[in-house]
């Protein structure tokens, strides 16, 4: 990937084994063959495995495990490779206040017991949970052997989430040109940004953006324009110039990333660049996320940047997400129409492509056009929806199937999403809409491909975050209903 302040992030994640003598963990191997399935399953994430050499016997052994591991690892893994003793716990709970605790099963089913591995996974959550309740550390639980599914997919989604949580931790974000006009609810304190998930936001200006984008040679823009040309099914853009200059602000939108190792932008795209430039940056933003697998989001929206990041980093994938509003809902389908005027990369299009037009809004009524904007309806495929909102201190987590409706939608970059889970509970469209709008939700939404949503919650787990509760529809309000939306900017 392209270098970035969160680039060269790597989870470190510690393992280690416990067990009594009288148990055979050391004669079935359980530390040693866990080991390498560990290393094999860890071989395509960024994350380095340090493990303590050997099994743990007794407290003297804890007591090295904690000095080779502690402030070394994000996450520990403590495996009860057998039956363990409640003293060997105490000195690996000041490793990391993040940790697994891993049962194993026994491989006879009767006769005498060999491994007892369950119980003192169940003996050490009690007490990590009760005697040590003071230290809030965080626990989740695993079981099985680490080469069956069982225990992959569960150990993956932990190892996704605590990927996504560090690598956000070290991420900057490039703010370009402030929030569109009256986008108050897009403001955000820095600060408290930065105290919730780390993240840190940069400033720069459109007019120091639209310089840089004047100064590109003009034979690397025109060999851009010849792909961006190809890329698309269709062109009903009024002004061919639009294109130089589109083109011209995509390079300067790299060129200002790089320069500032920015991890993702949140650009303005209305209304300084129409008066500077006169163009709609739509497809030089949806561009960086095809092209480049860069999250931009309109409006300045820094929240917006930062929850796309989260989805790309979750997702490891080299194709963006992309960032909509909620627009329309239609009840029979119980569906609703997320949309956005043309900034969705070209990767979401359904078999019709992406094509370029004129802003289907910007300078409506008027005599004049700007371009450039994508126009697309997305293909049918399973998404998830976040938004990292208020500060950064709750998470919306929505997953949806994106469908072929009969109804189009609104021109712009759009489609229709039905069977929606709201923290992977089902909801209704009406209900969903009611939801957000009693919580004062800010109105944007970062939305990528595939299901996430259980790496997402997780990710809320270990960060403290707030999730969104269902308010189902009613046609009146109670006191409560006031209380949710009280917060301080």
């Amino acid at each position: 990937g392209v270098s970035s302040a969160a680039s060269d992030v790597y989870k470190r994640q510690g393992f280690v084994g416990t067990a009594i003598s009288p148990y055979y963990a050391e004669e079935q191997e359980v530390r040693k063959n866990s080991e390498a399935h560990l290393k094999k399953i860890l071989e395509n994430f960024d994350v380095e495995l340090i493990s303590f050499h050997k099994t743990i016997f007794s407290k003297d052994d804890s007591v090295e495990a904690e000095n080779l591991l502690k402030n070394k690892v994000d996450f520990l893994l403590i495996q009860t490779s057998s039956c363990s003793s409640g003293e060997q716990l105490y000195p690996l709970c000041n490793i990391s206040s993040k940790i697994g605790v891993w049962a194993v099963p026994d491989i006879e089913k009767e006769g005498g017991v060999k491994l007892h591995s369950l119980v003192s996974t169940s003996h050490y959550l009690g007490i990590i949970k009760k005697t040590l309740s003071k230290r809030k550390i965080k626990t989740k639980w695993f079981y099985n052997y680490a080469d069956t599914d069982e225990f992959k997919n569960k150990f993956l989604i932990t190892v996704k989430s605590l990927i996504a949580q560090k690598k956000l931790k070290q991420s900057r974000i490039g703010l370009i040109g402030g929030i569109s006009p009256g986008f108050d609810n897009m403001i955000v304190d820095n600060d408290k940004i930065k105290q919730n998930i780390g993240t840190i936001i940069d400033e720069a200006t459109i007019l120091e953006l639209v310089d840089k984008a004047k100064n590109f040679k003009q034979s690397i823009i025109d060999e851009e324009i010849k792909k961006i040309k190809n890329a698309a099914t269709d062109i009903t853009v009024s002004d061919d110039d639009s294109f130089n200059k589109v083109t011209r602000v995509y390079f300067a939108l790299k060129q200002m990333r790089e320069e500032n190792n920015w991890d993702s932008l949140a650009v303005q795209c209305w209304s300084q660049f129409q008066e500077l430039y006169g163009i709609a940056p739509c497809m030089a933003y949806g561009w960086m996320g095809s092209e480049d697998g860069i999250a931009v989001s309109c409006e300045g929206d820094v929240q917006g940047a930062i929850s796309m990041l989260l989805l790309n980093y979750i997702s490891n994938t080299e194709k963006s997400s992309t960032l909509l509003d909620l627009a329309t809902f239609d009840r029979e389908a119980d569906a609703v129409l997320m949309w956005h005027c043309g900034v969705s990369p070209r990767h979401f299009a359904n078999e019709d492509g992406i094509k370029w037009v004129d802003h289907s809004t910007l300078g409506r009524k008027t005599e004049k056009k700007y371009g450039i904007a994508g126009d697309q309806v997305f293909k049918a495929q399973s998404s998830t929806t976040t938004y990292l909102g208020n500060n950064a201190e709750r998470l919306l987590v929505l997953n949806s199937e994106i469908f072929n409706h009969t109804n189009k939608g609104y021109d712009g970059t759009r489609g229709w999403f039905k069977e929606t889970k709201l923290n992977r509970l089902n909801i209704s469209a009406e209900n969903l809409i009611n939801t957000l709008n009693m919580i004062g939700h800010e109105h944007h939404y970062a939305v990528g491909q595939g299901n996430h949503s259980k790496e997402l919650l997780e990710f809320a787990a270990w960060n403290d975050l707030k999730l969104i509760d269902e308010i189902p529809l009613v046609d009146y309000i109670s006191p409560k209903d006031n209380e949710s939306n009280n917060f301080v900017i």
